[in-house]
């Protein structure tokens, strides 16, 4: 009789771990999805700062018959955008301008990436588009090259 007990038990315990194992892996899943959607919020509110900031960057740059925009530099800004920038707000990620409209002079293009966050900004006409993406690294592969040596 005491064996038969001991089944009823282990697969009691057994039932009582799968149960409390579901329960932790729904509320890891919650956790993270939240997480995720809260700092992704964050990352975009922070890019909607830094293109306030161009905008009145290039207002000021407007002035002096100029823009913000340099497609010749890596992050595209021209000289002193930055330094206003950082003044106007201190952003936590690096940001690039892709576009620029000079005819209407306004920024049409920019990205901006802090941590796993990368935000993309594009404006067509009065049609604004904002993309949020979390960069998540799905594999690494280290390699080295062969060499073929001749006798």
């Amino acid at each position: 009789m005491n064996r038969g007990g001991s089944k009823i038990n282990l697969a009691a315990l057994l039932r009582v771990v799968l149960i409390v194992l579901g329960a932790v892996i729904i509320v890891l899943s919650a956790f993270f999805f939240f997480k995720i959607r809260i700092e992704s919020k964050n990352a975009l509110r922070e890019a909607k700062n830094i293109r306030v900031a161009l905008r009145t960057t290039d207002i000021e740059m407007y002035a002096h018959e100029s823009c913000i925009y340099d497609p010749t530099k890596p992050d595209g800004l021209a000289d002193g955008v930055k330094h206003t920038v950082d003044e106007l707000m201190q952003p936590e990620g690096k940001y690039v301008v892709t576009s620029y409209n000079y005819k209407n002079h306004e920024l049409t293009g920019f990205t901006y990436r802090k941590g796993r966050y990368y935000v993309v900004f594009s404006k067509e006409g009065n049609g604004i588009t904002w993309d949020v993406t979390y960069l998540m690294r799905v594999y690494h592969f280290d390699e080295e090259d062969t060499k073929i040596v001749k006798k």
